[in-house]
């Protein structure tokens, strides 16, 4: 008996429907991107993609959705004392990014986001919750959610740089030297006074 349990052969169905549904919105775009190309390519059934996601917009939903690993880094981070703050949380976005399997995730979802407006705010809302939201409540002042954006400015701008576009020197830098230049200026928006 297989594909009738909540995992097994119905759990290994519905990851590979995800895998191309990723694969497929971050190069080809939503629009373009059908229900029947995506079973194609997942080598399943049609009828499956309906059965685990419903519609091509329950299918974006599960798409966008960040490796469980990403918000427990941050969270982890934020949880550091407040001087090793800043080395923590370029470290943990630089262990997501250098795994293969968080890295495709996340790759995802900014590609499938710049193309797609229901993916933007999906992404606007995570982002906020998970990174703006944890950061700036480990802060003490009043200025914290500003703080918490600096910070995103730093972290998001390293990410696309290294990761997306693969541009310039950060890009083949060792993770090692990316913490120990990009955490300073990460650790001043923590703690020194803002202009």
């Amino acid at each position: 008996m297989s594909g009738r349990g909540p995992r097994g052969e119905r759990g290994e169905q519905a990851d590979k429907i995800l895998a191309a549904a990723r694969r497929s919105f971050a190069t080809r775009g939503y629009a373009a991107t059908s229900l029947r190309a995506v079973a194609v390519e997942a080598g399943v059934d049609p009828g499956l993609v309906h059965y685990y996601f419903r519609t091509k917009p329950g299918l974006l939903e599960a798409v966008m959705q960040p490796p469980v690993e990403f918000g427990a880094a941050v969270a982890a981070a934020a949880e550091r004392p407040l001087h090793e703050r800043g080395r923590a949380f370029v470290e943990a976005n630089l262990r997501l990014w250098e795994d293969p399997a968080s890295a495709e995730v996340l790759r995802a979802i900014i590609l499938t986001a710049a193309q797609e407006p229901a993916a933007m705010q999906r992404l606007r809302q995570l982002f906020s919750e998970l990174v703006l939201a944890v950061v700036s409540h480990s802060l003490p002042d009043a200025e914290r959610t500003l703080r918490a954006s600096l910070i995103a400015t730093q972290i998001v701008g390293m990410v696309m740089n290294r990761y997306i576009w693969q541009v310039g020197d950060i890009a083949s830098l060792s993770a090692d030297a990316v913490t120990e230049l990009l955490a300073p200026t990460i650790q001043r928006y923590l703690v020194d006074p803002l202009p």
